[in-house]
């Protein structure tokens, strides 16, 4: 029982969308014949982390999305990774920077009297995201980041919502890189059921290299669930990424990672162990509430499940318990 997931790794060339897919199908054959039934590959792999490049417009730097529900045709750059996704029967997480089609809404959030931050959605702006193709090799959908990290904000549009895989009783929630340094966003998606929370992500080597080491198991066992990263790897735009992809389980213990080779390692999502481990560790259901304030009401989340058909937006049920050249490293 549970669903296993293929952390992918290997390096991506910036600008080389027809490499960085062949890869991206390489590892889908490769996950799909070790036994895993979904595979993620980090932040932006499919133009490779460079969002200088993108926002020149930059050929082979962004990907026009088909429809949810609907097969790339040929000849489209996806088709071979959605054959290969459909032959080996995984879902496929790509990271790659996603055009948006037509005119998008307008949208400010902040809360009155707190320090304002820019969410508004301007048409024009792609998305940071992760692209989902399920198992029969039709799109999905897909998750847009919605943490942008500093010079990010001048290049992409943020997101707007949470999404979530279900498959085989398996909820997994997605994120990207700065997503995992808020707590309340991986809280977010356990409050909406999920049992993991998967993260593409880019993260470089440098002084704040150790974060990677704090947010991701501080996620896990604040929340009970299991944590994956699939981060990038190898020396792209002027960066060094160390890889490192891993996993680790509801109370924060690593389970497997890669060092800086290219590779797969798979985590089998075990919803017995996430409900065990959440009895030693109750923190949602002993968090002082009369203290610190009630929580608000889950969040509605797009749930990705496995059939050719449309995603369906559900309202979930509480479980009650341009541009730099360079960005600041994370």
């Amino acid at each position: 029982m549970g669903l296993s997931i293929a952390l992918g790794q290997a390096r991506s060339v910036p600008g080389d969308l027809a490499a960085n897919l062949a890869t991206a199908v390489r590892l889908a054959r490769a996950a799909g014949a070790a036994g895993a039934r979904l595979l993620a590959l980090p932040e932006l792999f499919a133009c490779g982390y460079d969002p200088a490049a993108v926002a020149r417009s930059v050929p082979g730097t962004t990907l026009t999305v088909p429809a949810p529900g609907t097969v790339p045709a040929d000849g489209s750059p996806l088709a071979p990774l959605a054959r290969a996704a459909a032959d080996a029967g995984i879902w496929v997480v790509l990271g790659a920077a996603l055009d948006r089609p037509g005119p998008q809404p307008v949208r400010e959030t902040a809360p009155s009297g707190a320090a304002r931050h820019d969410t508004t959605v301007r048409s024009g702006r792609p998305y940071n995201a992760v692209l989902v193709i399920g198992p029969a090799g039709a799109v999905a959908g897909h998750y847009a980041k919605a943490h942008l990290w500093g010079p990010e904000r001048d290049v992409f549009a943020p997101g707007t919502g949470l999404v979530t895989i279900e498959d085989g009783g398996v909820s997994v929630g997605l994120g990207i890189c700065y997503d995992a340094g808020f707590p309340e966003f991986a809280r977010a998606h356990r409050r909406a059921g999920a049992h993991a929370v998967l993260y593409c992500s880019a993260f470089a080597e440098g002084d704040t290299e150790y974060r990677y080491g704090v947010y991701h198991p501080a996620r896990a066992v604040e929340n009970g669930v299991y944590v994956l990263v699939s981060n990038a790897v190898g020396d792209i735009a002027g960066e060094r990424y160390f890889g490192r992809s891993g996993a680790w389980d509801p109370a924060g213990r690593p389970l497997t990672a890669l060092d800086d080779a290219e590779g797969i390692r798979i985590v089998t999502v075990d919803p017995g162990e996430t409900a065990r481990i959440r009895r030693e560790l109750p923190y949602l259901t002993e968090l002082r509430a009369d203290l610190l304030g009630a929580a608000s009401p889950p969040p509605d989340a797009i749930r990705l499940r496995p059939s050719a058909a449309a995603p369906l937006t559900t309202v979930p049920p509480s479980t009650g318990d341009t541009h730099a050249a360079r960005l600041p490293r994370r």
